[in-house]
């Protein structure tokens, strides 16, 4: 016969036991994991110079479909309101983009005109011509790995007077973080 001490013993292990499943699969997943594999922020003096190494599980074509949807990008990255393709080109282009900028509890609206040197799959050179921060530079590389693709990205930001005083290293690596794991969903999105 079974006692009550039993039963609830039961259940504990089968809640348990659920439990347990549900994180394993939560972790294995790759959709829950972050592929954002590592955030270097270093602030010397007013600048700030941030390295990131994220992992895609898409191959390079999709990667860069998606790096390069200037026009589309409102739609995806959470810090973004609009963003136009000023001058189109092939390898050459200006856009413009706007948005809000979150460090912690204070936001920043932003205008960004940069000037954009592609070449095709492999880098993405953008160079701030017109904005708020005192400058604004970036390279973003694309290599193949295993079934994905690996991107390295480097920014070098010197910020306004008025956002350096709420910017912080912890708070830049927060922003990145939540731009490319938006940015990574995107493109597991179009991986279909």
């Amino acid at each position: 016969m079974t006692t009550p001490a039993s039963l609830q013993t039961f259940a504990r292990a089968c809640r348990f036991g659920w439990l347990a499943l549900a994180v394993g699969i939560l972790v294995a997943s790759p959709a829950a994991r972050s592929q954002v594999r590592n955030i270097d922020v270093v602030h010397d003096g007013d600048t700030y110079v941030v390295t990131v190494q994220v992992f895609a599980p898409v191959n390079r074509a999709i990667a860069w479909e998606v790096l390069t949807d200037f026009p589309n990008m409102a739609g995806w990255v959470p810090n973004l309101r609009e963003s136009i393709v000023v001058k189109p080109g092939d390898r050459q282009m200006t856009i413009e983009q706007r948005g809000t900028a979150k460090f912690g509890g204070v936001g920043f609206s932003y205008t960004s005109v940069r000037e954009i040197v592609l070449e095709p799959q492999t880098t993405i050179r953008s160079t701030q011509v017109k904005g708020r921060l005192r400058k604004q530079e970036s390279l973003m590389t694309l290599s193949s790995e295993g079934d994905g693709t690996r991107m390295q990205y480097r920014l070098e930001l010197v910020p306004s007077l008025l956002a350096s005083a709420a910017l912080s290293q912890d708070r830049l690596r927060q922003e990145i973080e939540e731009q490319f794991s938006a940015i990574v969903g995107e493109m597991t999105k179009r991986r279909k």
